[in-house]
């Protein structure tokens, strides 16, 4: 029996802080990486030329837009496939198969799947300690694809669905016995940038409250909940940490705030739990807040790990009814 061809769908904007180990542990499985690069600027495009697998492909909207760029990423994919048997995977660029993945039982039965087959994964969400991670939920990231099934279950402007996941669900499976490794949390400033990021984001195209974006987007994960094991990062012939650089400070993310800023209403933006000493000092101007926001601000963040709790469910379902 031929096993599926592999093709990764992977969209990037300035990743070159973790490209290079992306582009050499992803390479070593797939047959293909689609990249969809939207204007990167950080010598990501570069980093390109050493893989021949990838195939890049130009996201030209400078905005953000998951499913756009799904789309796009999809509609590659199918090209390069040219109707051959294929596994359709979504992946970030700060997400990579553990090394431990190939050989298991979950890795045979992704091999064998038939078409219509979707695959959950979970994070195994890597500490800056480099010793320790969190756990996740499952998340739907591999579609053994039927060429048919269009991109338009679960599909949103954010956190849309990666692949083409079936209006009429067939076999699904929880994948157990691998994990996929989460680089993000690696660098703790640049998943603060990008969970300001989000907030603003969401709020500038979906219109929700900020008590709501900032309870979503709070940076307050538990990544010292289980162990990296050595057999994790194994990888042949390189070593994970010589692959990832998290000396960076200033991140793309603010810098699309910033511009956005200058064209939104102050005083709305005010309102988003995105004001940080470093942020402020970032976009060069006063605080914006008045001291109401500020007390807001301040009962968010001091609320964050116990967001869960009846009561602070209850004083935050009041907040969001109150017009500031």
């Amino acid at each position: 029996m031929n096993k599926p061809l592999q093709i990764v769908m992977t969209p990037v904007r300035n990743e070159a802080w973790v490209l290079p180990a992306f582009l050499t542990a992803t390479s070593q499985w797939t047959d293909y990486i689609i990249i969809a690069d939207q204007m990167s600027t950080d010598g990501s495009r570069e980093l390109y030329e050493q893989f021949p697998t990838v195939v890049v492909i130009d996201n030209t909207n400078p905005n953000f837009n998951e499913s756009e760029r799904q789309t796009m990423l999809i509609a590659k994919a199918r090209e390069v496939a040219a109707g051959r048997d294929t596994l359709l995977w979504g992946l970030d660029a700060d997400e990579i198969l553990a090394a431990n993945t190939f050989g298991t039982n979950d890795w045979k039965r992704i091999i064998t799947s038939k078409p219509g087959d979707v695959f959950y994964f979970k994070w195994a969400e890597l500490s800056s300690n480099k010793k320790t991670y969190g756990d996740s939920v499952f998340y739907p990231w591999l579609f053994h694809d039927d060429g048919k099934e269009p991109h338009q279950n679960y599909v949103r402007n954010m956190h849309s669905m990666r692949i083409p996941y079936p209006i009429e669900e067939k076999q699904i499976y929880y994948v157990k016995d691998f994990r996929i490794l989460h680089l993000a949390y690696l660098n703790p400033a640049r998943i603060e940038s990008k969970c300001r990021f989000y907030q603003f984001v969401d709020w500038s195209m979906n219109h929700r409250d900020p008590v709501s974006l900032s309870r979503n987007y709070s940076y307050n994960k538990k990544l010292e909940t289980q162990i990296i094991t050595n057999d994790m990062l194994a990888y042949d012939n390189f070593d994970l940490w010589d692959k990832v650089n998290c000396t960076n400070i200033k991140f793309w993310f603010d810098d699309y705030i910033i511009i956005r800023i200058a064209n939104s209403n102050i005083k709305d933006v005010a309102k988003l739990d995105i004001w940080t000493k470093d942020f402020i000092k970032l976009v060069n101007i006063s605080d914006p807040r008045s001291w109401i926001i500020k007390i807001l601000h301040w009962y968010l963040r001091k609320t964050s790990k116990f967001k869960s709790l009846l009561i602070i469910r209850g004083i935050d379902k009041i907040l969001k009814k109150i017009k500031l």
